[in-house]
């Protein structure tokens, strides 16, 4: 039988996994934790096998709560199950030590299918967000294609402002802008400078 132990603050959400878990043969309920410092507890006192965990908890949140179970060394299976498909929030998570990743809108085979697929060693990741890593991979790909120079000129076109004027303000010629430009589109294939500009208002002020 997998062990398995639920956390998510919300009380619904808590028993309608619970019972899930009750209905596959290979496993078994044996808690439910409402946030994660509770969660950190009944691990150390029930010792499940898989842990279903929620990211956005108060008092401790799940990046937390596997941060703490890696550094005291607790290869629990963990298995987040959240709303967050963004990239950052997918990464947090694994770089912290989470053996899977299911979104809430999963179906019920599916996280049934996660817990046993942890509880054997494998690492379970929704479709969507794998999508959603590829996609900010490639983005931060095409960021690191990017010259110092070419970036210091898409600061300044997300700043709004035209060619003669990031030359005036950088010291070169308008027709080196206009070259730069041309380079910071073909490279991060956008087809003109506002959606330049987005893309830069999305990833340069985020990486600042």
């Amino acid at each position: 039988m997998i062990r398995v132990l639920v956390t998510d603050d919300h009380a619904v959400v808590r028993a309608g996994l619970s019972h899930l878990v009750a209905t596959a043969a290979d496993m078994e309920c044996v808690g439910e934790a409402p946030h994660g410092a509770a969660a950190l507890e009944t691990i150390a006192e029930l010792r499940p096998d898989v842990v279903l965990l929620d990211l956005s908890m108060p008092v401790l949140d799940g990046v937390g709560v596997i941060r703490a179970l890696r550094a005291a060394g607790d290869r629990v299976g963990i298995l987040v199950l959240t709303s967050f498909s963004d990239a950052d929030m997918v990464l947090e998570a694994v770089h912290a030590g989470a053996d899977g990743y299911l979104l809430k809108q999963s179906e019920a085979e599916a996280v049934l299918g996660g817990i046993r697929a942890v509880a054997r060693g494998d690492s379970p990741v929704d479709p969507s967000v794998t999508r959603s890593l590829l996609f900010e991979r490639r983005e931060r790909a095409q960021s690191d294609e990017l010259t110092d120079r070419e970036r210091e000129v898409l600061e300044l076109i997300r700043q709004g402002l035209p060619n003669k004027s990031i030359g005036r303000r950088l010291g070169i010629s308008e027709r080196t802008v206009k070259a730069h430009v041309t380079h910071i589109l073909q490279r991060l294939g956008v087809p003109d400078r506002t959606q330049a500009a987005l893309w830069a208002e999305r990833h340069l002020r985020a990486s600042a």
